[in-house]
């Protein structure tokens, strides 16, 4: 089965993490040049977008997890975006534990996201979205916050019945990466937005893009 490929439409991620580093390339790919070519399969830290590089330099120790600033890396340049569905099992292994990585970072923008989030609709608010918060949860954010924003993820969940924060994200952050959602507060969805003029107004998708004013 040949895979979809999708080259990039919208903002670029300069900062990526590893999750798999291909040295004689992927065997599954259609592309010749890319089927027998040192290939690198990487997350983005900013807009989440999964993509392929090629690794110019063979010389380069590249590692699992890696972070590496594409604008200042030489031999290492961007080729194209992928689905979820292209990802390798070992990328697909290592994606949950860069995420993790990731949102550590990012501490201060989710905690904002929680913040700030506000209503999609008459019937759902943003916070919604996220997994195991229903309406009761949603009341008790929103209560907690009027009365004092949130400081940290250990102040979001010692002030609410939220546990493991981080791990709810990186569950939205994946549903969000396999493209079967409406709404996509975090991942930039290149792949779908390419096919836009082809959905019809019920299942066109919406970008939130919360996080994208503190990148740009």
């Amino acid at each position: 089965m040949q895979r979809r490929r999708h080259y990039r439409e919208g903002p670029k991620d300069d900062i990526v993490y590893v999750l798999d580093y291909m040295r004689e390339g992927n065997p599954l790919d259609r592309h010749k040049f890319h089927s027998n070519k040192p290939l690198i399969q990487a997350v983005g830290r900013d807009f989440f977008t999964l993509c392929e590089i090629v690794v110019q330099d063979t010389s380069k120790d590249i590692q699992l997890e890696q972070r590496i600033d594409l604008k200042e890396e030489t031999g290492i340049m961007f080729d194209v975006n992928i689905t979820y569905e292209d990802l390798t099992s070992v990328a697909r292994d290592s994606l949950k534990r860069v995420l993790y990585t990731i949102l550590t970072e990012k501490e201060n923008e989710i905690i904002k996201f929680f913040n700030n989030a506000g209503p999609l609709t008459l019937k759902l608010h943003s916070l919604e979205l996220i997994p195991s918060i229903g309406k009761k949860t949603l009341r008790m954010l929103l209560e907690e916050r009027r009365k004092k924003p949130f400081e940290n993820y250990k102040d979001l969940e010692s002030r609410t019945s939220i546990k493991d924060v981080k791990n709810l994200i990186v569950e939205r952050i994946i549903n969000e990466m396999k493209g079967e959602e409406k709404y996509y507060l975090f991942v930039y969805p290149s792949a779908l937005l390419s096919e836009e003029n082809k959905r019809s107004p019920d299942q066109q998708v919406r970008y939130v893009g919360y996080l994208e004013k503190k990148v740009r």
